[in-house]
């Protein structure tokens, strides 16, 4: 063979096995959550915060009325029966899906997903870090926004899912009889009981 073809043969064979060496399938790296900052933040900081507030004020509303008119086995069935049905009503006012999450769920519709769940684990390391806790703002695969926000354990709250050895014996067979999977009983005040999770649909 012609030493001259014979060069150029064997720089080519030399640059395609260094080519093939160099171009590795990149690893794929991906972030349980990708949280989003700048105008994008703001603004749905904005609607989250006014979408959770509303729903909030109308919850509570609505609950202490029923515990006002029937104790706290009142205010339970209210939960049972409603609530659920609320969120429902203003993620269609609003063209969002709104919930409220936790990992210790008293209705297994409250259970989170696997991203709500990175989430709701990412407030944990935050309050044990000694971090102030705030909502925040991710983006999903689809581009669409969500909104989280830590929900705490007031004193009201305590009544039906603070320390069972301290609630009424007939409270707790009524929490038993309408949530056989119960894991809500045993917070303390302040504590960290799950999170708001609003999807925009149209982001």
């Amino acid at each position: 063979m012609n030493r001259k073809y014979l060069i150029i043969i064997t720089a080519i064979a030399g640059a395609i096995w260094l080519q093939s060496c160099t171009e590795k399938t990149p690893e794929k790296v991906e972030k349980n959550v990708q949280y989003v900052s700048g105008k994008d933040e703001v603004t749905y900081l904005k609607i989250g915060n006014e979408i959770t507030d509303t729903v909030q004020a109308t919850l509570k509303a609505n609950l202490m009325k029923a515990m006002e008119n029937g104790g706290p086995q009142n205010a339970l069935r209210f939960c049972n029966a409603q609530a659920m049905e609320l969120t429902a009503m203003y993620s269609q006012k609003y063209g969002t899906d709104v919930k409220r999450v936790s990992d210790k769920n008293r209705n297994p519709n409250n259970a989170p997903t696997e991203k709500e769940l990175a989430v709701l684990d990412d407030f944990k390391k935050m309050l044990k870090a000694g971090e102030p806790l705030s909502a925040k703002v991710a983006i999903d695969a689809d581009g669409k926004k969500h909104y989280y926000a830590p929900i705490f354990t007031g004193g009201p709250c305590l009544t039906c899912h603070g320390n069972p050895k301290n609630m009424q014996p007939e409270l707790v067979s009524v929490i038993d009889s309408l949530y056989p999977t119960d894991k809500a009983k045993g917070y303390a005040l302040d504590e960290l009981r799950g999170i708001w999770s609003v999807k925009f649909k149209n982001s």
